[in-house]
C-alpha cells in the first residue's frame, strides 16, 4: 500500500492574497501618514499666526499703533525675522524693546501658493498694517480647515479681532 504524499507549502493564489493584503494596509498606512503631516503642518502655521498676533497686540500696548509694512513676508531673514521697538527687522540690535525675537514664516510645503508675497515672491505670511497703524492683516494659508475653529483650507486672514476664512479685506 502507498501513502499519500502532502505537499506543504503556499499555492499561489494563497501568496497573491497576501500580497493583495499587504499592499492594501500599507497604502491606507501611507494615506493616514499623509493626513497626520497635513494636520501637524497646519497647526503649527496657525500656532505660529496666533503667537504673531499675541505679540502684535504687546506691540500696540506699548506703542499705541501697530508695526509698519505691507505685504511683508514674516519671518524672512532679510526684512521681518525680529520684532522689536522699531518694528519689524532683519535683526533686533539696538532695540530697546524686543517682541519677538524670531518671527516664525511658514512651512511652504503643501501650499498651494494663494498667499505669497515678499522678494522674490513666495509662499509667506504677508504682513500689512492698516491706515494709520491702528489694524493689520496678516493673509495666509492652510492646507485642509479646522472646522472647529471656522478656518478654511486656503487662504485665511488673521486680523486683531481674530481670524476669518477668506482673503483679507
Amino acid at each position: 500500500m502507498g501513502t499519500i504524499q502532502r505537499q506543504h507549502g503556499f499555492t499561489k493564489v494563497e501568496i497573491l492574497a497576501v500580497i493583495g493584503i499587504v499592499v492594501v494596509t500599507g497604502a491606507l498606512a501611507a494615506l493616514a501618514v499623509n493626513a497626520a503631516r497635513v494636520k501637524e503642518r497646519d497647526a503649527v502655521r496657525l500656532s505660529h499666526v496666533r503667537q504673531m498676533q499675541s505679540v502684535l497686540e504687546n506691540y500696540f500696548s506699548e506703542t499705541n499703533a501697530y508695526p509698519g509694512g505691507e505685504g511683508l513676508p514674516l519671518g524672512d531673514a532679510a526684512v521681518s525675522a525680529c520684532l522689536g521697538t522699531g518694528g519689524f527687522k532683519a535683526d533686533c540690535a539696538g532695540a530697546r524693546t524686543i517682541f519677538l525675537k524670531i518671527v516664525a514664516g511658514t512651512i511652504p510645503s503643501g501650499l498651494t501658493h494663494q498667499s505669497t508675497c515678499g522678494q522674490p515672491a513666495r509662499d509667506a505670511f504677508c504682513y500689512s498694517v492698516g491706515t494709520g497703524g491702528g489694524s493689520y492683516a496678516i493673509q495666509f494659508e492652510l492646507e485642509g480647515s479646522v472646522d472647529q475653529a471656522g478656518i478654511a483650507s486656503g487662504l485665511n486672514c488673521a486680523l486683531p479681532n481674530g481670524i476669518k476664512p477668506g482673503q483679507c479685506p
